[in-house]
């Protein structure tokens, strides 16, 4: 894999630089936030230097934006094949890129956190359900009829 910014890096740059603005932050109060000199976060809005993870979730939390803001609808890029993703979690359905992307489109956060624990309440309960009735099944019938 290149150790050189690719569209992708070029696009998360711009976009931490629009994210930024937004919160009225220059660049010097945004890298002192995070750790980093202004001639830094520079090179990492105008793509020129790629930004590791740990770095990148630190200059969200210091925006008060998710993660998955810098991602939103930037274009898949091709992995090399000895980079290629084998873990079948990452094998996305057609309904979850849908869900993905219709998530994305909610512009508010607050609402976006809400439709997220939304979310999370139905996966716990489904869950549970399924282990409700994983339990009954294995417990023995039971006869209407009193012992006499």
């Amino acid at each position: 894999m290149s150790k050189a910014p690719n569209a992708a890096d070029r696009e998360v740059g711009k976009r931490i630089r629009l994210y930024r603005r937004e919160k009225k932050l220059t660049q010097p109060q945004l890298a002192h936030h995070v750790g980093i000199t202004s001639q830094q976060l520079q090179k990492y809005e105008n793509g020129i230097n790629r930004i590791a993870v740990g770095k990148l979730v630190e200059i969200a939390t210091a925006l008060k934006i998710e993660m998955v803001a810098f991602f939103d609808r930037i274009p898949t890029v091709e992995p090399s094949n000895d980079n290629q993703l084998e873990d079948p979690q990452f094998d996305f359905t057609h309904e979850a890129l849908l869900m993905s992307t219709a998530f994305m489109s909610i512009s508010k956060p607050v609402l976006r956190k809400r439709i997220l624990e939304l979310v999370q309440a139905v996966v716990a309960r489904e869950f549970e359900a399924e282990a409700l009735l994983d339990d009954i099944e294995r417990q023995p019938a039971r006869s209407a009829a009193p012992d006499a």
